[in-house]
């Protein structure tokens, strides 16, 4: 396990949108997996979505079987301004890495901590999202990389 901390975006990464709420394909591997890595402590949400919606949607997913019970406690990042600033998970950016589908949110100075991934499903649509999806998987791959070049 590492003492690095996860951040991890919501909608587009880990469901389509906080309206449509579909869980992407392999979330409950995706996150079981990510807590072995880093520890369900050093995992955070970092999302648009405000915090009440956000619980509210993720007591969902873990109720229908779709996230560990532990996700819907999972911190809650709060953040202000135009960009995802990392320093609001952790003063030392070094020690956060960020997923998230929309580049452009995170500072240019803090893009290389950031490990995009494909968003899913293009948000506030009615289409069914994509259920062959595996960014997860790819992302898991990615993550497993950089914590060996970390090390």
């Amino acid at each position: 396990m590492t003492d690095l901390t996860l951040a991890l975006d919501f909608e587009g990464v880990l469901i389509t949108s906080a309206i449509s709420q579909f869980s992407r394909p392999g979330l409950m591997s995706f996150l079981s997996q990510c807590e072995l890595l880093f520890g369900r402590e050093n995992i955070c949400v970092f999302t648009t979505v405000d915090e009440e919606r956000f619980r509210a949607i993720a007591d969902r997913l873990v109720a229908n079987g779709y996230a560990p019970k532990w996700f819907s406690t999972t911190r809650y990042i709060d953040w202000v301004g135009e960009h995802k600033d990392l320093r609001f998970v952790r003063e030392d950016i070094d020690k956060v890495i960020i997923v998230d589908d929309y580049p452009p949110y995170i500072k240019q100075t803090q893009k290389h901590r950031l490990i995009e991934i494909k968003q899913y499903m293009e948000p506030y649509t009615h289409a069914m999202p994509d259920m062959q999806d595996n960014e997860l998987d790819v992302v898991l791959h990615r993550l497993k990389e950089f914590l060996l070049n970390e090390a």
